[in-house]
């Protein structure tokens, strides 16, 4: 699915892109090397202001354009864009009256017209010149997503619901998308057809899974078919996506704003592989990686996304990679850890799980590791003080309490075995295998009393 920009910032630009304002001169032309300055730098005044509305950063955009506007004051382009970064300013007054000077400028423009059609409605509630105006934008592009996808909402918010569905259809024909298919199943939501409600709703969500908005529809689509069970799942579902969202935002700014810093990208997606996102959270991390290839965390993310589904070798050279790059991370020294130990190779995985824990020392669940592996070796003055560092951290850490009375069975220091095995018991009761543990400590204490 394509990412689509909000309103403001959305800008089609017509292979007219470098030939100036559209308006004849007067004059006699001027020296060649001038008659080319002009249109290129205004080209390159777009391209960057462009990429500057993507990144979020209207304030930069808006004064390369009016720098641009400077020298060829009477470039439609310019002036569209320069209303759409004033939109994102939320400066509609002077919005208005670039789009409209653009649209003077070149009457052949669809984007402007566009533009200007969401204006008038969305900030001042001029629905039938709104509409005017997008027809006008689609009688020149019948592409024009963006003017279609606002003609249907205008119809919608109008209440003019078969005229909506009509041109919510015709974009899906054009240009399919996650968004024009949620407002074509609201529309037929809202005219209680809820069939074909629940079927754009469900493409909806298949194109893109994390809408709330979608889900809400969804869920009520199916509430009023009598569909009770599914619908609270699907309700409960919005929400949570609903929060997650609010949690996203930021991260997301961060990358946008900073996409040359890979620490946004980073953290982006950390997020997303927490929330169960992981096709997003891999893309964020080859994004780190594609701003500073040397950076070791986006590779440690790569290989804990490789680790959770299961691919072990292919974790194994991802954290190693990471390793390679910054031999201070934690989490690549354990989870390498783990995977050694997973694969009977103990001796490696006590160097991994003792190089995380002295990265980050303070960590209880890397001593536990660290202290498992060489109960797996069979060392039990080493299992013991690892242990004893993991507990002296966290007294409530379970597993290295049982891993300490492991040690402690292994030297025939029965009791204390079974006072560290019975104080697990006590918070988990069904575990037989620990049951079992503690019956045969118990057999072997009562022999030796013998």
């Amino acid at each position: 699915m394509k990412r689509r920009l909000p309103l403001g910032t959305l800008l089609l630009l017509k292979a007219i892109l470098v030939a100036g304002c559209g308006c004849q001169e007067d004059q006699a032309a001027p020296p060649t090397a001038e008659v080319e300055t002009t249109p290129l730098a205004a080209a390159a005044a777009i391209d960057k202001a462009h990429n500057l509305l993507n990144m979020r950063q209207p304030e930069e955009a808006e004064l390369i354009l009016k720098e641009a506007l400077e020298v060829a004051p009477n470039h439609a382009q310019l002036n569209n864009l320069l209303g759409a970064a004033l939109v994102e300013l939320s400066r509609f007054a002077e919005a208005e009256v670039r789009f409209r000077r653009a649209t003077e400028l070149d009457p052949t423009l669809a984007d402007p017209l566009a533009r200007l059609g969401w204006l008038l409605y969305e900030k001042q509630g001029k629905a039938i010149e709104a509409k005017a105006l997008l027809q006008q934008s689609l009688e020149l592009d019948p592409d024009h997503e963006r003017g279609r996808y606002t003609l249907g909402l205008v119809h919608q918010r109008e209440g003019e619901l078969d005229s909506a569905a009509a041109v919510y259809a015709s974009l899906l024909e054009r240009i399919p998308s996650a968004e024009a298919h949620r407002q074509l199943g609201l529309t037929y939501l809202q005219q209680g057809n809820l069939e074909r409600a629940q079927r754009s709703l469900q493409e909806a969500a298949r194109w893109s899974p994390y809408d709330p908005q979608t889900l809400v529809g969804l869920g009520q689509a199916m509430a009023r078919q009598g569909k009770a069970d599914s619908a609270r799942l699907i309700l409960k579902g919005a929400e949570r996506i609903r929060q997650e969202e609010e949690e996203l935002r930021p991260l997301r700014d961060a990358a946008t704003r900073h996409p040359n810093r890979p620490q946004s990208h980073f953290n982006l997606g950390v997020a997303y592989a927490r929330m169960g996102r992981l096709k997003l959270a891999q893309q964020a991390h080859r994004r780190a990686l594609e701003t500073d290839p040397s950076y070791g965390r986006a590779y440690k993310g790569l290989g804990t996304l490789a680790m959770s589904v299961g691919e072990l070798e292919q974790a194994e050279g991802l954290f190693a990679e990471a390793l390679a790059r910054d031999s201070t991370l934690a989490t690549a020294h354990n989870n390498l850890g783990l995977i050694y130990h997973a694969r009977g190779r103990h001796t490696e995985a006590v160097a991994q799980f003792e190089a995380a824990a002295r990265d980050a020392p303070k960590q209880a669940p890397l001593w536990a590791n660290v202290a498992r592996a060489y109960s797996d070796l069979g060392q039990a003055e080493q299992t013991r003080r690892a242990a004893a560092k993991a507990l002296a951290i966290d007294s409530t850490l379970h597993g290295a309490r049982e891993i300490l009375g492991d040690a402690y069975f292994l030297d025939g220091a029965l009791e204390k075995a079974l006072a560290n095995w019975r104080r697990v018991a006590e918070t988990t009761p069904s575990d037989t295998a620990l049951g079992a543990k503690i019956e045969r400590a118990e057999r072997a204490l009562e022999s030796r009393s013998r």
